[in-house]
């Protein structure tokens, strides 16, 4: 009942996220006057729709993304050969026809392509912008609400002795024989203690204690905790021993130490501490993104030749809704600790999107802000040589172009860049998106990642 509940929770977080992905492009395109003819959440057969002005909001049988449709999103075509070869100048022209099927008499000024390079990248920045303002947004809750679970300044347990991380025993030696050191610790504080303050320094984050007892090897510490609800103040001499210097433990270091572990539980963090986690989590996503062709390396040896699931690695839908099933149907952690991690989750899928649709790949978004980009340049390039070749003193119109006297009509054509011309590459590219994601749902079902 829970594994379900999870699956279904995550199904509709990324639901959600995929519906605001696609608002974050109808919203401006609306705006900026374009007709945007349909809103849909999925793809292929459509399960719901209902058609509300003059778009037609829907849901579709597979969550693997979504889509508007903008009339005009390329230019008419042009009177002269294509570069391509016959049959992908075919399927070039065929895109073009089904791009401008809807553009209706006087709604030629309302098509996509004729926007500006700006309004054109505001437009397809706008999703990936949403799935950044939606990490961003369940990232603040969950720290700011919630809080990060670490330790506490409550003592859990005390250790009796001191053995140094390198070692291999996994029990204390006996009492007084060769090796042994008494835990500092051991006998001053007891289970429950709360730690106040050490040396008059007010104890508030558990960090605050290692910072000051792994500096303090040999030295004796005036420590004051609170003890059943009555104050107790007492000395702790740490001694020097091996710890880990990294979270990995993959460096030691020599620091003091007196033999406590703390109770853990969720701390909420300030403006900084949430600052400091989103900047370190964007880092992450970059990150893992640049890590993308060794994931599809590893997968390719998943299913084709049997290697053992890399936990690290590439997961689609079916995987995603999968880990949040097993997070809800876990009896090892808490019901906040499982409402935790699924927030985690939505919001690292979402950091995830945000920089994936910023590939300058069509189809995605990253390949349509490209070519803005490369839109703007050349405009930018005309100007500079009509106002080289002299022609600066033409008449400007009142919305700032320039305009011929005689005729009222502009001096130069306007400049677009006909995006059309990429649909075979863009094939190519969504093909292999297509193949990485029926890999990706192969081996969540035949090979799932399994949460420890």
């Amino acid at each position: 009942m829970l594994y379900a509940l999870g699956v279904i929770a995550f199904a509709l977080g990324l639901l959600g996220s995929i519906a605001l992905h696609e608002i974050g492009h109808m919203v401006p395109a609306k705006k900026f006057g374009v007709r945007v003819t349909q809103y849909m959440v999925g793809f292929g057969p459509t399960i719901w729709s209902k058609r509300k002005g003059e778009t037609e909001y829907g849901v579709k049988a597979i969550p693997m993304g979504g889509y508007i449709r903008m009339i005009g999103m390329v230019p008419p075509g042009k009177d002269k050969q294509s570069r391509w070869p016959r049959r992908m100048a075919e399927l070039v022209e065929e895109f073009r026809a089904t791009s401008r099927a809807e553009v209706e008499p006087g709604q030629e000024h309302r098509q996509f392509y004729r926007l500006t390079p700006g309004k054109k990248m505001i437009i397809m920045l706008g999703g990936p912008t949403m799935n950044l303002l939606i990490f961003i947004f369940i990232t603040v809750l969950l720290y700011g609400l919630i809080g990060v679970k670490g330790p506490t300044t409550t003592v859990a347990s005390v250790s009796k002795c001191v053995v140094p991380v390198t070692s291999t025993a996994t029990d204390c030696p006996a009492a007084g024989s060769a090796g042994y050191v008494a835990a500092p610790a051991n006998g001053r504080l007891v289970a429950g203690d709360v730690i106040e303050s050490i040396n008059g320094t007010r104890i508030s984050h558990w960090s605050q204690s290692v910072t000051i007892i792994e500096a303090s090897a040999g030295k004796t510490l005036t420590v004051r905790v609170q003890r059943a609800g009555a104050p107790v103040t007492l000395t702790i001499t740490p001694v020097q021993t091996t710890k880990y210097a990294n979270d990995q433990g993959t460096k030691t270091k020599q620091a003091g130490f007196i033999g406590i572990s703390t109770t853990q539980d969720y701390q909420r963090l300030g403006v900084a501490g949430i600052s400091r986690v989103i900047w370190k989590q964007m880092s992450l996503g970059v990150d893992a993104l640049k890590q993308f062709p060794s994931k599809i390396s590893s997968l390719v040896g998943t299913v084709f030749e049997g290697k053992p699931r890399d936990a690290q690695g590439a997961v689609g839908v079916v995987g995603l809704g999968r880990i949040g099933g097993q997070i809800a149907d876990s009896h090892q952690i808490s019901t906040l600790d499982k409402i935790s991690s699924l927030l985690s989750l939505l919001a690292g899928v979402n950091l995830l999107l945000f920089f994936f649709n910023l590939l300058p790949l069509l189809p995605l978004d990253g390949g349509h802000v490209a070519g803005a980009l490369v839109e703007s340049v050349r405009r930018g390039w005309a100007r500079l040589r009509l106002r080289v070749g002299g022609h600066d003193a033409v008449t400007v119109g009142p919305d700032g172009k320039p305009v011929d006297e005689p005729t009222g009509q502009s001096p130069r054509p306007q400049i677009f860049v006909d995006v059309a011309q990429l649909v075979p590459v863009m094939y190519v590219v969504a093909g292999i998106l297509i193949v990485f994601s029926v890999l990706v749902m192969y081996a969540d079902i035949v090979k799932p990642i399994t949460l420890n």
